[in-house]
Parts: C-alpha cells; structure tokens; sequence
C-alpha cells in the first residue's frame, strides 16, 4: 500500500519544509514522551520520596519543578508543533489532491459523464479524497513519530536492566510487542473488504440524494415521496450496516494491543513482586514499558487506516487512470480565421453497440443556415455533437474549412463556435455573469445589447436587482422560456462565425418566438448555422434542410423542394400541422 501512496506524496512537496518541521515536532514529541517521561519519573521519585522524616531542601524542590515543567513544556509545545503542522499540510494536500481531480474530470469526453451517477462522482472527489488526505498525513506522521516513541521507550527499559541486573528478565516482556502484530495484520485484511463496500455505499446514498433534488418537480407531480423515503431509507440502512462493520475491526485495534500489554505488564508485576524490586524502581519500568505499547497501538490504528485509503484509493484512480476519448493532437493545425465550411465524408457513429449515424455525407459551404429534422433516435444530436467534437466518428471525417477535426485544439474549435442546447444550464450566479459565458471579456453596454437581441433585456430589469440578480441553482428562478432566451444572449454575445441551436425556441411562446425569430435573422446574418428543430416554425431562417432517419440522410434541400421529394418530411410537416 505504501508503494501505491509514493506518487501522491508530491503533493507535499509545495509544504515540505512545514511537514519537515512538523515531523521533527513529532520526533521530539515521540523521544519525549518514550524515554522523557519515564526518565524523569526515575530521578523525580528518589527524590521526593526520601526515607526519614527530613523534610526535602526547596531548592531541591524547585530544581525538580522547574525539571517537570521543562521536560512536560517542551513534550507539549512539540506536540502541538506536530499536530498543527501535519493539520497545515493537510489541507494544503487536500486542495491540491482535489483540485487535480476535479482538473482531470474536464479533461474527460462526454462519454465518461454519461456512464457515471453524477453524486457518486461528487462523493469520491470529496469523502475519498478526504479520506486519502488523512491517511498520508497520518501515515506518515505517526511512521515516523511513533516508532521514534517506541525506541525510546525500550531505550530506558534497556537502560535499566544494564544498570540494575534483576531487570533483564523483564527484557522477555518486549516480546510481546511484537505479537501484537499478528491479529493487527489479520484485522486489516477483514478491514479492506468492508471498507471498499463502504465507500461504494456513501457514493450510492450521494448520487441518490443528488437525483431526488434534481427530480424534485417530478417527485411531487407523481406523489414519489414516500417512495424516495423508503429507498434513502434501505440505503442509509445499508451504509450503517457497512459502517458499523468497518467500525468493528477499526476499534478492535486498540483493545487487542492493550490486552496484549497488560499481560505483560502483569508478568512485571509478578516478577517485581517476587524479587523484591522497590515501587521507585517498578514505576518508571513501568512507564516505558507503557510506551513501548502505546506506539503499537498507533502502528496498529495505522494498517487499519491504510485498508480505507486503500479503497478510497481504487475509487479515486478509478476516475484518475481514466483517458479522455477525445484528445488534442501534438502538432495542432492553427486554424486563423475561420470561414464556417462544414464537411462530413463518410461518417458513421455508434454509442457502444448503438449505431447512430450511417456513411453521413454533406457539405454545408459558409454562411449556410441548415435546418436538422427528423424523428426522435434519428441521428440528429448526435450529428451537432460531432461538429462540436464532444465525440469523433468511428469512421470517416468531419472537417473544417478543409481540416479533419482531430488535427486541432478543442479550444480552437469550440472559440469558433456558438453552441445553444435543447436544456441550457445557468449557474447559480448573476444574470451578467451566466451572459459573460459567451464572451469574459465584453463589456456591460455589449452585455446588455445582447440581452436586448435575445429578448432578455426586459425580464432581466424587471427582477429585483437586474443583472445582478442571481439565478439560482441551474436557474430555478427563471420559466424555461426566460432560461433559452439567456442562453441565446450568451450566443449573441460571442460573435462566433459558426451557430448551432440544439431546440433553442422550444420553451419559447408564440409571443416570444416571434420576438426571437427576428433576432435570429440578425444572429445568422455571416455565419454558418445549423438548427435542430421539431417545431417547423423555427425553419422559417433556414436556407437548408437536413431530413435524418435511422443516421441516414433520406433528404437535403430547401423547404419546397423538400415537400416534392421526401415522404418523411411531408409526414413530419403534416403531423405538427395536425399535433
């Protein structure tokens, strides 16, 4: 296991010199506390203790205070130099082990998301990473720490059995340290099992609570309450279940190491007793031999610690080892300005075994405005996700202005790119801020003339703080009419040259739609645009129409021509006419 924490210990290396000081802390505080204490309980004791009835001089008094508080002064400031310090490095490990993952989530494809429970992801990046944090601090703490402790204390025991010779017997005692080691190492291998069944049930009571609050309209309307009780119910059962379990083997540690030390403690005992061995000399053997078991319990806590980060550890590089599908190539092509070409030579596109698109191949020259239609499961998203490479075909090619899509930055390609999808996200900021997306750099008047264009600007002035007003989480304070037209402000915005609208006016009203189909005239002006769209009205700025059925292409044309040469598009346009 420790092997597996090597690579992770880098993330020490920005807080070296704090964790340095902070384990000789711990070095200091582990010496004093192993042969500190039990040293100066063997040269206290003699000389309060006196036989007669001499009273002690108090200067010697004072000198044994001020021995007492030296000694127990400097154990305590190490010892809060040590915890304070690995506590620093700690949280200074944790954002960084974090953040890296958290990084490394927006490096992955869409594909990674669509596979994964969204609060399950959210409890490895924060319970195992947590837990992960907690154990190379203390791991590597009390390694360190503990064993120092440990020497120490059998130092003195040593020590004192070379100084007075009826002490060597009681050298055989330190033998059953050792045999601590036995059900520790068995503990722990019980631990592990239980403590990856643990983790896994946090992240399934996590991604449960995160889709009931993201399902909460739909709860109510089909009166699910009592049923979403009744799974967090079984769930939290099932995690106390685990928990108690892990429980059970992590506290199991310590009692078994002190049983195992007051036997031999006891042994001591016996022995001192039947040779005559005084209570001053007894109490500070006892004291290091106290120590001496003390640092094996920590040890043993610690192989009981390192099971859980170990399968913390599987949960977290389950996410970590995982390669995004969709890469940047060494030698990217430096796109310049883009003039919208849009090419598809021979594509085809499965999700698994789901083949969605089917030798797809269309040209779509600059400043064309294509309408995309076709049934539900047609191939239709999936088309706009290639142009905006969240995916890349299994076969053939999608260029740009002549370029394959695979030979440039997904940075470049999506500055060129205004994307407005079926259910636009808004953060839980201001109305400014959710708008800035299109654009960071723009400033308020270009902010609020885009608004204007979207016909945003008069529902954003009407609420209370207006574009300072925060929208709430995925922006519950606004209609989903209200949410389209802020996302298509952030299209306005950015003045890309290519446009894709994913149902962009499905929220929308008659009213509004209208509105907004003006403004799209103005918005398609110069750009190669593309329209998915079941409600036809929204075709009314298309020069172009794409018919999809089955990820086959079965019409392309203008709206008229359309009428005379595609049965499916005839259907589809009599069926809303009837709907």
């Amino acid at each position: 296991m420790l092997k597996r924490l090597r690579p992770y210990t880098r993330y020490l290396r920005p807080v070296r010199w704090q964790f340095v000081g902070a384990l000789l802390a711990g070095l200091i505080y582990g010496l004093a506390s192993g042969a500190g204490i039990p040293v100066i309980i063997k040269e206290v004791l003699p000389r309060i203790w006196v036989e007669g009835e001499q009273p002690v001089p108090l200067g010697d008094l004072l000198v044994i205070a001020a021995v007492l508080i030296a000694g127990m002064g400097l154990r305590s400031v190490s010892q809060f130099a040590n915890m304070y310090g690995m506590a620093y490095c700690g949280q200074r490990v944790l954002e960084a082990l974090r953040t890296d993952a958290f990084s490394h989530l927006q490096k992955l494809s869409l594909s990674f998301f669509q596979r994964r429970r969204s609060g399950d992801t959210v409890s490895r990046l924060i319970t195992d990473t947590e837990i992960l944090r907690a154990g190379i601090i203390n791991v590597t703490n009390d390694i360190i720490k503990q064993p120092f402790t440990l020497i120490g204390a059998a130092g003195v025991i040593v020590y004192l059995s070379i100084e007075n010779s009826e002490f060597v017997f009681i050298l055989a005692f330190l033998m059953s340290v050792p045999a601590c080691v036995l059900p520790i190492r068995w503990l722990a291998r019980k631990l592990k099992q239980r403590a990856k069944k643990l983790q896994a049930q946090v992240g399934d009571v996590s991604a449960y609570v995160t889709d009931s609050v993201q399902a909460s309209r739909e709860i109510r309307a089909f009166n699910l309450q009592d049923d979403q009780v009744a799974g967090m119910r079984r769930r939290v059962r099932e995690l106390m279940k685990w928990q108690l379990k892990v429980l059970k083997y992590e506290r199991a540690v310590a009692p078994l190491v002190e049983f195992v030390a007051v036997i031999g403690i006891a042994g001591v005992i016996v022995y001192s007793g039947r040779n005559g061995v005084g209570i001053q000399e007894l109490v500070p053997l006892l004291g290091a031999l106290y120590f001496c078991y003390e640092p094996v319990k920590r040890l043993g806590k610690i192989a009981a610690h390192l099971k859980s980060m170990e399968a913390s550890l599987d949960r977290l590089e389950d996410i970590s080892h995982q390669e995004p599908e969709v890469i940047d190539p060494e030698s990217p092509i430096e796109l310049g300005e883009v003039r919208g070409e849009i090419t598809f030579k021979g594509v085809s596109f499965a999700y698994e075994e789901e083949t969605v698109l089917r030798e797809v191949s269309v040209k779509i020259d600059p400043g064309e405005v294509v309408g995309i239609v076709g049934p539900s499961g047609a191939g239709k998203t999936t088309f706009i996700n290639l142009i905006l490479r969240f995916y890349d075909p299994a076969k053939g090619a999608v260029l740009l202005d002549g370029h394959d899509l695979r030979g440039m930055r997904q940075k470049d390609l999506h500055d060129a790119i205004s994307f407005v999808p079926q259910e636009p996200l808004l953060f839980n900021s201001t109305a400014r801020e959710n708008i800035l997306i299109g654009r960071p750099d723009a400033s308020d008047e270009e902010v609020f003339e885009a608004a204007r264009q979207a016909r945003a600007h008069d529902f954003i002035t009407g609420m209370e703080n207006g574009y300072e007003t925060t929208m709430g989480e995925k922006g519950t304070r606004l209609s989903g009419g209200q949410r389209q037209r802020l996302a298509l402000a952030r299209a306005f915005l950015r003045k890309a040259p290519i446009l894709v609208l994913d149902e962009a006016a499905s929220a929308l009203d008659s009213d509004n739609e209208a509105l907004v189909q003006q403004a799209l005239l103005e918005l398609t002006r110069d750009k190669t645009v593309f329209i998915i769209a079941h409600r036809f009205s929204t075709l009314s700025v298309v020069n172009r129409i794409l018919v999809f059925e089955r990820g086959v292409v079965v019409g392309d044309g203008t709206n008229e021509e359309l009428e005379k040469s595609c049965a499916l598009y005839r259907e589809l346009r009599q069926r809303q006419k009837f709907e």
